[in-house]
């Protein structure tokens, strides 16, 4: 997750601060039903599903980079900031499938692109002692740039991944990687008053699944 925990541009500021994540899926797929499709795009029903997520992810949030090195009192403010972001995800994703869903193709790579809703919890703590009793703990980049409560944004969702269907098996499995963009800079707690923050808070999120028919 890249947040304002860290160092703009610092590699273990951007992709070390991870998490974890469950969820469910509800696919919905068009090439079993009988419409009366444009003959220009019939062929859209056996490439195209609608994906309805519901999901939850935590990442754990430290500083690293320059600022987190040496013996001086603000460094010291920075290594003991510690933080998590909550976030409930609810939305809608197309997934654009490369090959016919009907093929019985054992690999079937997709591309997804959609929108989220996002229910965020975000929290801040220091080891050095209670920052609702001391502000002063929270280096002062932060002043005024701390926001604890519960709040909701958007998000967009660009994706990849692909379906391993065993022979034989109405079941499948998953790999999907995506690209996640909030619209809000908040989604951490943090939005330090710099002019090295100029963007919202984005993750990266990789996930395996299980995927089965009901009907």
């Amino acid at each position: 997750m890249q947040t304002d925990y860290g160092e703009r541009g610092h590699f273990g500021s951007s992709y070390a601060n991870v998490g974890f994540g469950i969820g469910g899926v509800y696919y919905l797929s068009f090439n079993n039903y009988k419409i009366k499709w444009n003959e220009r795009t019939t062929s859209l029903k056996d490439h195209i599903r609608l994906r309805v997520e519901l999901s939850y992810m935590k990442t754990n949030l430290i500083h690293r980079g320059q600022y987190t090195q040496g013996n001086s009192n603000f460094t010291k403010l920075y290594n003991a900031m510690r933080g998590t972001s909550s976030i409930f995800n609810y939305g809608a994703q197309f997934e654009y499938t490369i090959f016919n869903m009907s093929d019985g193709r054992s690999l079937n790579p997709y591309v997804s692109i959609g929108f989220l809703g996002n229910l965020n919890t975000p929290k801040l703590e220091s080891n050095l002692g209670d920052i609702e009793v001391s502000p002063n703990l929270i280096p002062s980049v932060y002043n005024g740039g701390v926001f604890l409560d519960k709040n909701s944004t958007t998000s967009i969702i660009i994706g990849a991944g692909t379906r391993i269907n065993p022979k034989n098996n109405n079941a499948s499995y998953l790999i999907d990687f995506r690209w996640q963009r909030f619209n809000s800079d908040i989604v951490d707690g943090l939005t330090p008053r710099i002019d090295a923050n100029k963007f919202n808070d984005w993750l990266l999120f990789i996930s395996v699944g299980y995927v089965f028919r009901i009907n």
